[in-house]
């Protein structure tokens, strides 16, 4: 069981937390789970290695701008459902507008990058990058079925 939280833990920290201090030791299994989403996406869209040197930089920007719209999106969420009864008429208009901005800031933020991807690989790609994205999480999420499924035997 402590084995699939830890995995969860480090999927959630990729996908949703953005860059963080971590100690050394969850340091090291970030690292592998990022070095395992490269194989993924360069196995899955078949990068060429000029594609992938020119891919990478654009792509690992997008996924930091990404996470820390996302955080902020989930912070004000937090903040929200911690304070649900507290809130005025007033803030509680401002936090929809807020969260509606970030929603609106991640769309934003995909037509950019997608714009930037169509610069650096073909449009075939541009699309598998989306696909690719897709079937990572439901990847990590079978690694962490099997897991547990492995960990009640």
């Amino acid at each position: 069981m402590k084995t699939s939280r830890n995995l969860l833990f480090y999927c959630l920290i990729i996908f949703f937390l953005g860059t963080r201090t971590v100690s050394s030791q969850n340091y090291e299994k970030i690292q592998e789970l990022q070095a395992q989403k490269v194989g993924f996406f360069t196995k899955k869209l078949q990068l060429t290695t000029k594609e992938a040197q020119e891919f990478w930089p654009v792509y690992n920007d997008y996924q930091v701008r990404k996470n820390k719209i996302i955080q902020d999106r989930r912070s004000t969420t937090r903040y929200y459902i911690q304070n649900f009864n507290n809130l005025s008429e007033k803030e509680t208009k401002e936090m929809t507008e807020k969260y509606m901005h970030l929603m609106k800031e991640e769309s934003d933020l995909l037509f950019t990058y997608h714009e930037k991807f169509k610069e650096v690989l073909p449009i075939k790609k541009v699309m598998q990058i989306y696909i690719a994205e897709e079937q990572y999480k439901t990847f990590l999420l079978r690694q962490l079925r099997n897991r547990r499924e492995n960990q009640g035997r």
